[in-house]
């Protein structure tokens, strides 16, 4: 019994020794398909850690990154160039001491730096003594002179009247007085009298008809032809109607004696007169009535230069005076110094002079009263960005000071003519500041200023663009090439003008590649355990 049962041990020992290896070499096949099946799936599910790497690696297993593409859309597409500048007031008045006279400027007192003013308010004193004491001298000696100047015009005066009368014009004045005597006697005196007599007698012949006129109405009335009111009308007009005629006839005979008694003899007697006159002058001495005039001329002449001349210093020094108390020519705030393109050049030297005590030099600008309710910015536009500005151009103004305060406007004018600083002037208008945030002269800010703006434009990608020569091109999805016609770019888009429309979708070049690090041994031996059915060394 033992024996069968031995043997049959045995036996089954053997079997399952033979078996065994080939159960062994089966399963193999399995867990090498179970690790290739997991590495598909982690591809497809977009490891991209996994990807990379074998990327990187340049391994069998690596695909190809798909391009990337772009879909043309209309869009709004707006270009705009930012500016520094200055804030300056439209209405700035420099303030500056100019006197006529008076050349010593001590300043008394001044008003600070950003003093708020009124029109008219006191901006600078100067001192006065010396100078109202040299008005003071002049003044004394003032009447003197104006009455010696006075007296000298009397006695030419004189000689201007009476000598031209003995030389130039004497004989041909002599001349039409003797005429202008002869006409009268002849003609204008019997016209004259024959008038005067002919007034009166035709007063005389009017008052005539009016009382015959009268006389007939009172006749006629007699056979009662009309009503006894009527009557009376008509005879009551008549009736001053002669009163009236007889009233201008006494009034003709009383100018008519007058002129035939009075006037003509006067205008008579006056032209004999002149013509006496004449006569008399033409037959005075020519030479020594010449240079007594030539000389009161030139007496005179100097006389009246050397009053004028005191009369002017005397008015500039007053004047002079006034001006020692520099008033406000506006409403506004004080400024030291003068404004330079927005810039307060000169402050920090004109502060010194307006300490009591200091001089001041003529014509100098020390102040300047600004209006800082009318402010615009003066810019300094770049070369490069002048071919893209214009007047009209919208601009949004943002204050340095604070970045919350920003002002819409419109450049109002451009200079082509460039500074010592290759820039180029550029001025912005600006509106009311909002209440709170106030916008001074001499703030800093910027500009932004919009150079284009398309509301529906067509753009893509710069590097999307492919150049060769003077022709510009963008790839479509799939590979196809087509020929573009570009406008405005921003640097980063450009716009398509021409080529391609709404939908459109181009391929975008693929980003520059950059060679994969060596790697050590160490580091590739995990690597090549991690491939699929890869079996670890003991």
């Amino acid at each position: 019994m033992r024996m069968p049962l031995l043997k049959t041990l045995r036996s089954f020992l053997v079997l399952l020794i033979l078996t065994f290896p080939v159960s062994l070499h089966a399963e193999k096949p399995e867990k090498k398909a179970t690790k290739a099946t997991k590495a598909t799936k982690a591809e497809r599910a977009g490891d991209k850690a996994g990807v990379e790497q074998k990327k990187a690696e340049g391994g069998e297993d690596a695909g190809e990154e798909e391009p990337k593409t772009h879909e043309v859309v209309a869009e709004k597409f707006v270009l705009k160039t930012k500016v520094s500048g200055v804030v300056e007031s439209t209405r700035a008045t420099p303030v500056a001491p100019d006197l006529d006279q008076w050349s010593d400027l001590t300043v008394v007192t001044a008003v600070d730096h950003g003093t708020v003013v009124k029109k008219g308010d006191v901006l600078i004193e100067l001192a006065t003594e010396d100078i109202k004491e040299k008005i003071r001298d002049l003044d004394l000696g003032m009447p003197l002179k104006e009455l010696a100047r006075q007296e000298a015009h009397l006695e030419l005066d004189k000689l201007e009247k009476t000598t031209p009368l003995t030389l130039d014009r004497s004989r041909k004045l002599k001349s039409q007085a003797e005429a202008d005597l002869a006409y009268y006697e002849d003609i204008t005196k019997e016209i004259r009298e024959r008038d005067a007599k002919e007034t009166v007698a035709s007063a005389e012949n009017y008052l005539a008809y009016a009382q015959e006129e009268l006389d007939q109405l009172l006749k006629m009335y007699e056979e009662d032809d009309l009503t006894e009111e009527t009557e009376e009308i008509i005879l009551q007009r008549a009736r001053h109607s002669v009163k009236n005629y007889e009233w201008l006839l006494e009034k003709a005979k009383e100018r008519a004696d007058r002129s035939l008694t009075t006037t003509i003899p006067r205008e008579h007697e006056k032209l004999k007169q002149d013509l006496e006159l004449h006569q008399i002058n033409w037959r005075a001495g020519e030479r020594s009535t010449r240079d007594a005039l030539t000389k009161k001329r030139q007496e005179v002449a100097a006389m009246d230069r050397d009053f004028e001349e005191s009369v002017k210093s005397l008015n500039e020094l007053r004047k002079d005076l006034e001006a020692m108390s520099v008033e406000a020519p506006h409403d506004g705030i004080v400024y030291y110094g003068m404004a330079q393109r927005g810039k307060w050049t000169t402050a920090s030297t004109v502060e010194r002079k307006l300490l009591p005590g200091a001089k001041l030099t003529m014509r100098e600008v020390v102040m300047t009263v600004v209006d800082p309710a009318k402010v615009q910015l003066r810019a300094a536009a770049s070369e490069t960005s002048l071919k893209d500005l214009k007047v009209g151009q919208s601009a949004e103004t943002e204050m340095k000071w604070n970045s919350e305060v920003k002002l819409k406007g419109k450049i109002t004018s451009l200079s082509f003519v460039p500074f010592s600083t290759n820039t180029f002037d550029m001025v912005v208008s600006l509106p009311p500041a909002p209440k709170g945030k106030p916008v001074m002269p001499g703030m800093a800010a910027t500009a932004e200023v919009i150079t284009y703006e398309n509301e529906k434009a067509l753009t893509v990608p710069k590097a999307a663009i492919k150049k060769e020569g003077d022709k510009e091109s963008v790839t479509l999805k799939g590979g196809k090439v087509r020929r573009v016609e570009t406008g405005k770019t921003d640097g980063k888009k450009v716009e398509i003008l021409k080529g391609l429309k709404a939908g459109d979708v181009i391929e975008l070049p693929a980003a520059e590649k950059k060679d994969a690090p060596a790697k050590s041994d160490s580091e590739a031996k995990p690597e090549a355990d991690s491939k699929p059915g890869a079996k670890a060394k003991s």
